[in-house]
């Protein structure tokens, strides 16, 4: 079930609010939880058991550890619940990977493919099981104390806002909203607010962004210019910061109507001037996630075993920067996806942290702020068509084009077939969008209002209500009619 699908609009979520909000105070979890099994069971129900087996070893594992104060036992039984998290997501995510790679490498020799059964991978397996380690990781380091529980840590687990694609909240951070919450008027507008808001990134903007770069991204070499490929990889960008930003807008929408605040997971990352400022503001549960759990304990281990050694007159700390980004940053890349482009598309941002710890940063710092912002822009462009390419080879030819190698002569009249009116006003949007402007435009509006008089502020309160709830409205209906005319499909991340 979708998020951007009518039959989830309405009628899974004003069903499940209604007898949310019926139950008796001591249910409410009872409820959420039961409702996040029949949303993540409307993919598959088979999958859902894995799940539920997820949520045992958890609980499970996390009160072995309360139970014990042994430091050795303590961290076999963090290490075995790691392990066991992370085995059904090797299995259903890599598996086909390892083997195919396998199957390079010996054919050298001779030998045979390796052929294994394919697996469909389950719908958020890669989200789950990260949060599942955030508590695992949460109770190890005393950051809080066992769920003793089970309800609660299932709902922590498999809360079905975040269960198909994050944000990947942290245990302490939700813990006490597990135990209570506060439930108000102006929390349930702000969770529609936020919920219709994602709802048109992701059907008005990203889904009308989408066809134009899925048509573009599925041309031969010999039917691409340069014009064009630009067009695609400028489209491309927009789309997937529009499909991810729209489903975390209506993640932590659809929390804050159930009574939660959840985490942000994006902060306008394209006004970004470094790479690393991007990964400050794009995906941050993720980025967080990888910082705390692989990168900061990476970085800990190899600087006492490489500290007081230096190569090639390069410091120690800069080796040790070096080697937990690079890891880092692979890891992050396979986790986006097992292929070649996913692992290469990770180390090329591994590889630009690591070139402006070494001095780009400082260089663009004494550049004027357009430079910083376009370096950082022309990156990120280049990088998504990695991303989005079907193989390796599929990316370097789309590139070389981009740059003018082996393309076909630029017609433009090929770019003007892309632009309708419909693509022309997304884009725009999009691009103003995905800056602060409208953010900066509302801020105006409020402090305009404030310094009126008491009657005209009154007033103005009225109507900027009334404006607020018109726009619902009328996204809404505007989405409802995209979604019927077929142009609904399911958000990128769901692959991950």
């Amino acid at each position: 079930m979708l998020f951007n699908s009518l039959i989830f609009i309405y009628l899974f979520l004003p069903l499940s609010l209604l007898v949310y909000y019926l139950a008796d105070g001591r249910y409410k979890n009872l409820i959420l939880l039961l409702s996040g099994f029949i949303f993540f069971a409307w993919g598959g129900i088979s999958y859902s058991f894995l799940l539920i087996a997820s949520t045992l070893i958890n609980y499970a594992a996390g009160l072995l550890m309360a139970g014990t104060a042994d430091k050795r036992k303590r961290k076999i039984i963090l290490v075995s619940g790691i392990l066991l998290n992370l085995f059904p997501l090797i299995l259903f995510k890599y598996t086909g990977f390892f083997t195919d790679t396998l199957s390079v490498i010996t054919s050298v020799f001779g030998v045979k493919p390796l052929t294994v059964a394919q697996f469909i991978l389950p719908l958020g397996i890669s989200f789950y099981s990260f949060k599942a380690i955030t508590y695992l990781m949460s109770v190890h380091r005393d950051e809080c104390p066992a769920e003793k529980n089970y309800i609660d840590l299932a709902l922590f687990i498999s809360i079905f806002p975040q269960v198909i694609a994050g944000p990947i909240d942290r245990y302490r951070n939700l813990a006490p909203q597990l135990k209570s919450r506060n439930y108000s008027f102006e929390m349930m507008a702000s969770g529609i607010r936020r919920f219709a808001l994602g709802l048109g990134k992701k059907v008005l903007i990203a889904n009308t962004l989408g066809m134009a770069a899925d048509e573009i991204f599925a041309r031969s070499a010999a039917n691409l210019s340069l014009p064009v490929a630009w067009l695609g990889a400028l489209t491309y960008t927009l789309q997937i910061y529009y499909d991810f930003s729209g489903y975390t807008d209506m993640a932590i929408g659809l929390g804050r109507m159930f009574g939660f605040t959840f985490i942000e997971n994006f902060n306008f990352p394209y006004q970004s001037k470094t790479v690393k400022e991007f990964w400050q503001r794009w995906h941050m549960s993720l980025s967080n996630w990888l910082r705390d759990y692989l990168y900061l304990p990476l970085a800990y281990s190899t600087s006492r075993k490489l500290k007081a050694y230096s190569y090639f007159g390069i410091r120690a700390d800069y080796i040790i920067y070096i080697v937990a980004t690079a890891v880092t940053f692979i890891v992050c890349g396979f986790w986006h996806g097992a292929a070649w482009t996913f692992i290469i598309w990770g180390m090329l941002h591994g590889l630009f942290l690591i070139i402006e710890q070494l001095g780009l940063r400082k260089f663009l710092k004494h550049r004027i702020a357009l430079l910083q912002h376009a370096y950082l822009l022309f990156f990120i462009v280049v990088s998504w068509v990695v991303f989005r390419s079907s193989s390796l080879d599929s990316a370097v030819h789309y590139i070389g084009i981009m740059f003018g190698l082996g393309t076909a002569p630029a017609r433009m009249d090929i770019v003007v077939e892309f632009l309708n009116p419909g693509f022309i006003a997304a884009f725009v949007i999009a691009v103003a969008g995905s800056t602060s402007l409208f953010q900066n435009l509302l801020t105006l509006s409020v402090r305009s209002r404030d310094l009126k008089t008491k009657a005209v502020r009154a007033l103005s309160v009225h109507f900027f209500e009334i404006s607020i709830i018109l726009s619902i409205l009328f996204v809404l209906a505007i989405s409802t009619l995209f979604i019927l005319a077929g142009t609904n499909n399911s958000f990128i991340y769901f692959q991950f």
